[in-house]
């Protein structure tokens, strides 16, 4: 099965995709065309995963993705968001001859706050989100939370769909667990890793107040920025409970958190509870792959997964921290679960799921 992936900058969902159906053997083999750049000069590594990547002019997009239709012998079209063009200019190429999976990472029009360059208030934006969601011949969605926002939104009657996050590779989980820190001093120390916004106040990588609220309870929280962020570490500085450690590869990442007792996985609500609600942090699977129990505010999608799966604790108030972090009899049970499901949750353990999607729309 020849399968072509659409996506305007490759992203680690796509390359995480590759991984998981490598590891199935040779029957899918995979193309990746994009516009910006390729995986492995923005990551570093990816495109050894494809048999070729081909960068699109952004001219004429559906006549050079349906000449890919007959060099390549495609037979499924995956396209990821977001932006949705690339998607909705494969439905244009194909015209029904080839099936079209649109892959929503991110539903622009339930945000109050801009998705990089794209503007959720933008008419040209939602109607090329809606033509995209609406004309495609299949549907994954990256959490449950987005999938009921998608179906809330638009008509879509039975459009075969499922639910696939954002799991994590095998190779990216740490054999060993470090000795725990709070061993040493006897005080709580939660991580956090991931995005941080030093430049939209109230989006929901805004956390400086969060992070302060966990710092005055007396517990540590050590900070892993996505990206160097010099104004983080410039506000951890005088605050004995406020670590911000840098950036990480992640493979050197995940082995270094093991040495915390909880990831931190709560965001600032003020402008974007919408689309918070239907977000399943990568960081959340993650820290269950470290052997970390998850700590989360009350967003929905995450708390439904977080209470459904025994992995984690969620608190409605910053000010229960300290108090649900004393619950010893319950937090034992939870730490047991982690450490029980650690594997279940990785890509190569759920990519069927995916390559059985593929045939139901190929056969």
């Amino acid at each position: 099965m020849n399968i072509l992936f659409l996506e305007a900058q490759p992203c680690i969902r796509a390359l995480k995709y590759a991984e998981g159906l490598k590891s199935v053997g040779s029957e899918v083999k995979l193309f990746f065309a994009y516009t910006r750049k390729t995986l492995t000069q923005f990551y570093g590594y990816g495109d050894e995963l494809f048999e070729m990547m081909i960068k699109l002019k952004p001219e004429e997009l559906p006549q050079q993705i349906n000449a890919l239709f007959d060099w390549k012998n495609i037979d499924l079209v995956h396209s990821h968001n977001a932006p949705d063009f690339l998607t909705v200019s494969a439905i244009e190429a194909s015209r029904g001859r080839i099936p079209i999976i649109h892959d929503i990472h991110d539903l622009i029009s339930i945000r109050n706050t801009p998705y990089g360059s794209l503007d959720p208030r933008d008419s040209y934006i939602l109607e090329i989100e809606r033509r995209a969601v609406t004309k495609c011949d299949g549907l994954i969605y990256v959490t449950s939370g987005v999938k009921e926002a998608c179906e809330s939104a638009y008509p879509l009657g039975q459009k075969p769909r499922i639910v696939f996050p954002n799991y994590v590779p095998r190779r990216l989980m740490p054999s060993t667990l470090r000795r725990k820190l709070s061993k040493d001093d006897g005080k709580i120390h939660l991580v956090y890793e991931g995005g941080l916004d030093s430049l939209n106040l109230g989006s929901h990588y805004d956390l400086k107040d969060i992070f302060k609220a966990i710092a005055d309870q007396g517990i540590h929280i050590h900070i892993y920025s996505s990206i160097e962020n010099p104004d983080y570490s410039a506000f951890a500085e005088g605050n004995d409970y406020i670590h911000y450690q840098g950036h990480l590869d992640a493979k050197e990442l995940f082995s270094e958190i093991t040495q915390y007792d909880y990831g931190w996985a709560g965001f600032n609500i003020t402008r974007n509870k919408k689309h918070v609600d239907t977000v399943l942090a990568n960081k959340v699977l993650e820290y269950i792959g470290c052997g970390l129990p998850v700590i989360s505010l009350n967003h929905e999608t995450q708390r439904k997964f977080i209470e459904e799966n025994g992995i984690g604790v969620v608190i409605t108030k910053m000010d229960q921290l300290s108090s649900r972090l004393q619950e010893e009899s319950e937090l034992n049970e939870v730490r047991r679960r982690v450490l029980e499901c650690r594997d279940q949750f990785t890509i190569e353990s759920k990519i069927n799921a995916v390559l059985n999607f593929y045939k139901s729309l190929t056969d």
